[in-house]
C-alpha cells in the first residue's frame, strides 16, 4: 500500500545527547538454587560503580536458566518480584515459547544436550557453549550488565570470524551486519525505499557464522524499543523496557539454526496453493471495471495471473468493511469475483486497523458495544488519525478481539466473497501525534487536499512513555518514538501499555486475522501483513513495503528476502518494478524475471505514476511469458519447498550460505548478496545493473545446468560471468537434484490438471534426489490430506516411492508423462518400467547429455511406487 512517510526521511530533530555504554560493577549472585530441570540464580546490585543516567538500578534480579529442547537454552533476567512486562506466551500457541512448561522440560544432565551454561559469580557474568566443539555461542562479559526501569543493557562477545545476519527489518544492501552497524527495533511506518533505517517489523534475532561455517542463533524475546550495535568485538542490546529473555540456539548448520529457532517461534504457515501463483495490484485501481480489465488483459497477454488485489480505492471513503457504491457496486463486485473464481482465480482485498468514528458503520458501533479499542488511559477509546479520518484501533490483546474481528470478515465475505486478506498499516500507523485527541468543531476532517496531515487537536505528547531516558535510534536520529504512531501511554487490555506491546501490533492483528479467517472460509487462509514480529511467519506472509522503482531497490529487495527466511518467514516478496516512482521498461523487464523467483511474487505500484502490469510493453509481456511461465512450470517444486518450511522452518529462498556454509565464498563473495538459492536445486543470478550485457555470479563446487536451455556448467567454486540480452537471467539447476513440474498453464488450478514432468539433473557421481508434496490444498493441517513422494537417482535408475499417501484425487493429476534426465554422459540402447519391462520411447541430446523419456504411455503415477532405468 501507500505509506504515510516520504521516501527521503525528513523529520529533522535534534539529538538528544546520547551517552555511551554505562560501565556499572553489575550484580553478584546472591542465591543459587538448582533442580533437575532449571537453574536459578538470585543477583544483588554491586554498588560499587553506579550510574544513574538513565535511573536508578533495580536491587535485585532473578535468573532463570532452562532449556526448552537439547538445542536451546533460555536465559531469562527478571526482577524479583515478576511484575515487569514480558511478551506473552499466549502469543505463541504454535511453538514452544507457547508454554512455559515446555520451556524447561529438559534435564541438566542428559547426555543428548547440546549445549551447556556456566556463570561467574561476582560479577554476574554467563556463557552458553556448544559442547560439540567448545564454541562459546554468548558471552556476557563483554559489557556490563545493566537493568533499570526503562533502560536494560547487555552484550554477548563474538568472534573475529564470526558472520553476524539479522537484527529486525531496514533496507540494506547486504545480508551482513556490518562492524558499527546499529539497528533500531521500533516498527514504523517508513517506505523500505529509504535505506538504513527502522521498517515495518521487530526481530530481535541474529544468526551467527564462524570460519568454520558453524552457526548459532540468539533471540531476545522483548517486544519493547531498542538498539542492537555490533562494534569492537561484541553485539549489544540496549532496551527500553520488559526483562532480557534470551533463547541461544546451538545449530550447528544454519538450517539447524532456523529450524530451532522456528520451533520455538511456531513453524510457517502451510500456505495455499494458489498463494504461489502470480499476483497483481496497484493503489489506483479505481473501479470494478479496472480490476476486470487488467485480469482480461493478462489472459489476451498469455501471462499467467493467480491473484487480483484490491486497495483501498474498493472502499467507501477508505472505510473498511465497505464497498464504494458508485465505482465498486456490489452487484458488478459479485459478477467480477463470479468471473474471477469460475477462471480459477482469487481476489485479496486490504483492510486496515483503523475503524473510522462513523456511527453508521457497523464495526465501529460493535466495537464501542464490545469495548475492544485501545484506550487513551481513562477508560476512553484512544482517538487517532488515518486514512478514512479519525478512527480507533482494535485491540488485538483483547480475549474478545477474534470474535469481534471475525464476526467483521464474516460480514465483509457475505459482501464480496474474497479469498484473503491482506493488513497493513499496522505498525500501528498514526498521522496524529498525542494521546489525547479530539475533533475540531471548525476543521473538516479528513481534508481532501492534506489527507495525511493531522486535523486532529492532540495533546499529552510529552510525558514519560512517550520520552524515556534512553532515546533509542528511532529513523536514525532519535525520533521520539511516538511520532506518527499511537501514543506510547495508550493501552490495550489489562493497562498494557503501547510502551510494551508497540512491535507485537501486526503480530497480534495477524494472530487473530489468520484465526479468524479459517473459521469464516473452513479451510486454509492467506493473510499478507505489513508489520511483522518473532514468530509471525506461523500466521502471515509478507511483503518488503513501500519500494520504489530504482535500480537500487531492485538489489535491497534480496538480502531482505533472504532475512525474513532467517526471521522464520519463508513466504516474502517485494513490489515487482517497484511501488513508488515511475518504473522503465527496462528496470521492469529485469524485475519480472527475478521477481518470478520470490516465494511471493506480486507486481504492485502507487497511483498518480505511470501503469506497470507485466503485458504494458512487448518485452516484459515476453519475459513475464518465459520467467513468470517458467514459474507456473515451477510450482510443484515451490509448493514442496513451502511445506519444507512448514515442516521445518528451513526458508524458501536461501542465502548461498544456507547451503554452502563450509565454503567461505558463499558469505564473502561481492556477488552473494546479489543472488540466491530457491530450495536446495535453483541458483537464481538476477540482473541489477541498467543497460548491463554481461552479469557475474557466484558458483559454488559442483554441476549445474541452466534451467531453461540445460546447457552444462561444471565449476570449481568460482566467479561466473554471462552475456545477457534483456530477455535473460541465469537460473541453473544444481546437480543432484529432481525437480517436478507441471505443463504450461496461465492459473495454478488449470496447472494442477496437468500430468507432471521430472526434471532430474544430475551430479558429478550420477546421482539425484527430490521430493513431492501435495494435499487438497484447502485443509488447514495438510499432513492430515496429503501425499509426499521422493525421487532418488542412482546407477542410471529413477526410483520413485510414496512416504505418505493421505491424499488423492481431487484437482491434482497424479500421472507422469515425460523425464528430463540431464548429465547422461551416452546415448542409452533402451530406457524401460522396471517393475514392468515396459519399453518406453526416448530421445536423447549428443551436445547437452540430455535424455528425454516419453512416460506418457506408462501410467507412471506419483501415488505409485515405480523404478525408471536407461540401459
Amino acid at each position: 500500500m501507500r505509506g504515510v512517510w516520504s521516501f527521503v526521511s525528513g523529520l529533522a530533530l535534534v539529538a538528544r545527547g546520547q551517552a555511551a555504554y554505562l560501565d556499572t560493577s553489575g550484580y553478584f549472585v546472591s542465591n543459587v538454587t538448582d533442580s533437575k530441570t532449571a537453574l536459578n540464580l538470585q543477583l544483588s546490585r554491586n554498588t560499587t560503580i553506579a550510574d544513574t543516567t538513565y535511573g536508578d538500578d533495580l536491587d535485585d534480579l532473578v535468573v532463570e536458566v532452562t532449556k526448552s529442547s537439547n538445542d536451546v537454552v533460555r536465559v531469562k533476567i527478571a526482577d524479583h518480584a515478576g511484575e515487569r512486562w514480558q511478551v506473552p506466551s499466549s502469543l505463541y500457541s504454535k511453538g514452544l515459547l507457547g508454554s512455559d512448561t515446555s520451556l524447561g522440560n529438559i534435564s541438566w544432565s542428559t547426555s543428548e544436550s547440546t549445549v551447556a551454561f556456566t556463570y561467574t559469580s561476582s560479577p554476574f557474568t554467563f556463557q552458553v557453549t556448544r559442547k560439540s566443539d567448545g564454541y562459546v555461542l554468548f558471552d556476557s562479559s563483554a559489557l556490563s550488565l545493566v537493568v533499570k526501569d526503562k533502560y536494560l543493557q547487555v552484550a554477548t562477545a563474538v568472534n573475529d570470524d564470526v558472520s553476524v545476519y539479522g537484527f529486525g527489518e531496514s533496507t540494506q544492501n547486504t545480508m551482513h551486519v556490518n562492524t558499527g552497524d546499529r539497528r533500531t527495533l521500533w516498527a514504523r511506518d517508513q517506505g523500505s525505499a529509504v535505506h538504513n533505517t527502522n521498517l515495518y517489523g521487530s526481530h530481535p534475532f541474529f544468526m551467527g557464522i564462524n570460519g568454520d561455517g558453524k552457526a548459532h542463533g540468539v533471540l531476545l524475546l522483548n517486544s519493547n524499543g531498542m538498539d542492537m550495535t555490533f562494534e569492537d568485538g561484541k553485539i549489544v542490546y540496549q532496551t527500553i523496557g520488559g526483562i532480557l529473555d534470551f533463547h541461544i540456539v546451538a545449530g550447528p548448520s544454519p538450517a539447524d539454526v532456523v529450524s530451532q529457532y522456528t520451533g520455538l517461534t511456531g513453524r510457517p504457515k502451510l500456505m495455499p496453493y494458489w498463494s504461489y501463483g502470480f499476483h497483481q495490484c496497484r493503489y489506483g485501481y479505481n473501479s470494478s471495471a479496472s480490476l476486470r480489465e487488467v485480469v482480461r488483459q493478462y489472459k489476451a497477454h498469455n501471462i499467467p495471473l493467480d491473484v487480483m488485489w484490491a486497495d483501498i480505492d474498493y472502499m467507501k471513503d477508505y472505510e473498511d468493511f465497505t464497498l464504494d457504491p458508485v465505482n465498486f457496486p456490489e452487484s458488478d463486485m459479485t459478477e467480477l469475483l463470479a468471473e474471477i473464481h469460475t477462471a480459477g482465480q482469487k481476489f485479496v482485498p486490504i483492510i486496515d486497523p483503523g475503524i473510522p468514528d462513523d456511527e453508521e458503520l457497523y464495526a465501529y458501533t460493535r466495537g464501542l458495544e464490545m469495548e475492544i479499542f485501545m484506550t487513551n488511559g481513562d477508560g476512553k477509546p484512544y482517538l487517532g488519525q488515518v486514512w478514512p479520518g479519525p478512527t480507533y484501533f482494535p485491540d488485538f490483546l483483547h480475549p474478545d478481539a477474534q470474535s469481534y474481528w471475525g464476526e467483521q470478515l464474516s460480514r465483509m465475505y457475505e459482501l464480496m466473497e474474497y479469498d484473503g486478506i491482506w493488513i497493513d498499516m499496522n505498525e500501528l500507523s498514526n498521522f496524529c501525534n498525542g494521546l489525547n485527541c479530539s475533533r475540531s468543531d471548525n476543521v473538516t476532517c479528513p481534508n481532501a487536499d492534506a489527507q495525511t496531515t493531522c486535523c486532529l487537536v492532540c495533546t499529552d505528547d510529552e510525558n514519560e512513555w512517550n520520552y524515556p531516558p534512553f532515546a533509542i535510534n528511532n529513523d536514525g536520529d532519535q525520533t521520539p518514538i511516538y511520532y506518527k504512531t499511537v501514543s506510547t501511554s495508550a493501552q490495550q487490555y489489562g493497562g498494557v501499555l503501547q510502551y510494551n506491546s508497540h512491535n507485537l501490533y501486526g503480530f497480534t492483528e495477524a494472530i487473530v486475522t489468520n484465526a479468524a479467517l479459517e473459521s469464516v472460509f473452513n479451510k486454509r487462509a492467506f493473510v499478507l501483513s505489513r508489520s511483522t514480529f518473532s514468530g509471525s511467519g506461523a500466521h502471515t506472509a509478507h511483503w518488503t513495503g513501500d519500494n520504489a522503482a530504482t535500480w537500487n531497490d531492485i538489489q535491497w529487495s534480496i538480502p531482505t528476502i533472504l532475512n525474513f527466511g532467517i526471521y522464520g518467514v519463508p513466504m516474502v516478496g517485494a513490489d515487482i518494478c517497484g511501488f513508488a516512482l515511475n518504473t522503465t521498461e527496462e528496470l521492469c523487464a529485469r524485475w519480472t524475471a527475478l521477481g518470478s523467483f520470490y516465494p511471493f511474487a506480486r507486481n504492485h505500484n502507487v497511483k498518480d505514476v505511470n501503469s506497470q502490469e507485466t503485458y504494458l510493453w512487448d518485452s516484459v509481456a515476453e519475459i513475464g511469458r518465459k520467467f513468470i511461465g517458467m514459474r507456473y512450470r515451477l510450482l510443484p517444486y515451490l509448493y514442496t519447498l513451502g511445506y519444507e518450511a512448514h515442516a521445518t522452518g528451513i526458508p524458501i529462498a536461501r542465502a548461498m550460505f544456507f547451503e554452502f556454509p563450509e565454503d567461505t565464498n558463499a558469505r564473502s563473495s561481492p556477488y552473494v548478496d546479489n543472488q540466491f538459492m530457491l530450495g536446495s536445486s535453483l541458483l537464481v543470478i538476477p540482473v541489477l545493473t541498467e543497460g548491463a550485457t554481461n552479469v557475474t555470479g557466484y558458483v559454488p563446487k559442483g554441476v549445474w545446468y541452466d534451467l531453461f536451455n540445460y546447457t552444462k556448467l561444471e565449476s570449481v567454486g568460482a566467479n561466473v560471468s554471462w552475456e545477457v540480452s534483456l530477455y535473460d537471467m541465469p537460473v541453473h539447476v544444481r546437480g543432484g537434484s529432481v525437480l517436478p513440474m507441471h505443463q504450461a498453464a496461465l492459473t495454478s488450478t488449470s496447472a494442477r490438471t496437468t500430468p507432471y514432468s521430472l526434471l532430474v539433473a544430475l551430479s558429478a557421481n550420477g546421482t539425484a534426489n527430490g521430493e513431492l508434496y501435495q494435499d487438497d490444498i484447502d485443509a488447514v493441517n495438510g499432513d492430515e490430506h496429503s501425499t509426499v513422494v521422493s525421487f532418488t537417482v542412482s546407477g542410471s535408475e529413477l526410483s520413485s516411492k510414496v512416504v505418505r499417501n493421505n491424499y488423492s484425487g481431487g484437482d491434482f493429476t497424479d500421472l507422469i508423462t515425460d523425464v528430463i534426465v540431464l548429465g547422461v554422459p551416452t546415448k542409452p540402447s533402451q530406457v524401460i518400467v522396471s517393475s514392468s519391462d515396459t519399453v518406453l520411447g526416448f530421445s536423447y541430446n549428443e551436445t547437452l547429455e540430455a535424455l528425454t523419456i516419453d512416460a506418457s504411455g506408462a501410467n507412471l503415477s506419483v501415488t505409485q511406487d515405480f523404478t525408471v532405468s536407461w540401459l
